[in-house]
């Protein structure tokens, strides 16, 4: 089935390099918004790298999977997807997954066989920290091989706290209901808005559902309302219906501000909110790229490439940086390989060894645990504008001008000093 899926999704290839063809594979929720355009990034920075000549004589072939089952994320399938990947000699590293839970369930299989792993958005710490708060240990999950995981975004024990400082001390808020979508990523991101929200002095009702047991949240909107909430947070993403409560808070006549994680800031969020979209407010965990000078002329030719209204999303940029990453490392590795086809643990030796790599977003340094030097977490809310190219480009589909907005960004690099 992985591989039908692969095939269906097609690939990028500038035709056979004089050396041969290099894959790189993804494995992406395509049936989200989020996860389409997250793949466009990949895409489009490996047709520029086989337009500009490849990777040191090789061309490189982009293979996507998508991870979708049921019209949501499933870490079966992502198992599925990699272990089709592993299964070929030619893929030597991917770009994914999109989601934390199916990010435990690949790295085992793909750190088995030295497979490099670089995200464009996974955030939950477990993955890379060894922290108290933690069910399993990162170590665990690489089973005693060298870490082969690496990520360009920031993480939840940074994106969490950034919302709560946002909620409480700017929009002065101070008793906010939780709500948690049951997924390693909703559960984690709603304990760290929490635990920082009340250390603020805030405080806190929290609540969870599960997808498949949950189509009314009501009765939850209103336990959160008689308890004095002036705010929904919410854990989770938009393929768990993380943003259904949002249009039914119209419906009991609740008007409160709307928060969450980098599972809200999709176009999918927006048409969920149905009519209740303006207000919504999400965090997203890195920089925004259209607030970046530099990177204006990339994001112009990519629009230019891929025109469609919801082509540009949340991760698109970092997906790019991902990918120019990964060939880089790649394009090492040949070096090491004498010119020739790399192995995968040269290619992993190589992304581990990354340091000042200068991408769109910023310039890159990997630790030993694969997480990267920027922490820079953005806000955003959702306003009405008159054109959506010149907002983040995150807008909803049906409501075209309802569009996710940069307000701020915190950068906990150097508020750590």
């Amino acid at each position: 089935m992985a591989t039908l899926i692969a095939f269906a999704c097609g690939s990028t290839s500038g035709g056979g390099g004089a050396k041969g063809t290099i894959k790189i594979g993804s494995d992406l929720p395509t049936c989200t918004a989020g996860g389409k355009s997250t793949q466009n990034g990949i895409d489009f920075a490996i047709k520029q790298k086989n337009a500009a000549g490849g990777v040191s004589g090789f061309t490189i072939q982009f293979v996507p999977f998508d991870d979708c089952r049921q019209a949501a994320y499933s870490a079966d399938a992502g198992v599925e997807n990699v272990t089709s990947m592993l299964g070929d000699s030619k893929f030597l590293g991917m770009i994914g997954p999109y989601n934390s839970a199916v990010a435990k369930a690949e790295i085992p299989r793909a750190a088995a066989q030295s497979f490099t792993m670089v995200s464009p958005s996974n955030t939950n710490p477990c993955l890379t920290k060894d922290l108290s708060t933690c069910s399993y240990h990162p170590q665990d999950l690489r089973g005693g091989k060298p870490n082969n995981y690496f990520r360009v975004v920031t993480t939840d024990d940074y994106q969490g706290p950034a919302m709560a400082d946002y909620a409480y001390k700017t929009l002065n808020l101070k008793n906010v209901g939780v709500l948690d979508d049951s997924t390693v990523f909703g559960a984690g991101i709603a304990d760290t808005f929490s635990s920082e929200f009340k250390k603020l002095g805030g405080t806190v009702t929290r609540d969870s559902y599960k997808k498949e047991q949950t189509s009314d949240w009501r009765s939850k909107l209103l336990t959160f309302k008689a308890a004095g909430a002036q705010a929904v947070y919410v854990g989770g993403t938009d393929d768990q219906n993380i943003c259904i409560p949002r249009k039914q808070m119209k419906q009991i006549g609740w008007d409160a501000p709307y928060m969450g994680g980098d599972g809200i800031e999709t176009p999918d969020c927006i048409n969920q909110a149905s009519g209740n979209e303006v207000g919504i407010s999400a965090t997203s965990a890195g920089a925004d790229a259209t607030q970046i000078p530099g990177a204006k002329s990339t994001i112009d030719a990519f629009r230019a490439a891929f025109p469609q209204p919801n082509d540009f999303g949340g991760y698109t940029m970092q997906a790019y940086d991902a990918t120019n990453a990964l060939m880089a490392a790649i394009g090492r590795a040949i070096n090491d390989a004498n010119g020739s086809m790399p192995s995968r643990e040269q290619v992993r030796k190589e992304m581990a060894a990354t340091k000042g790599f200068v991408g769109v977003i910023g310039t890159y340094d990997f630790d030993q645990n694969g997480d990267n030097s920027l922490k820079i977490v953005s806000i955003y809310t959702v306003q009405a504008v008159s054109d959506p190219t010149q907002s983040t480009g995150v807008c909803g589909k049906t409501a075209s001008k309802d569009c996710f907005v940069w307000k701020t960004q915190f950068d906990f690099a150097k508020s750590s000093g």
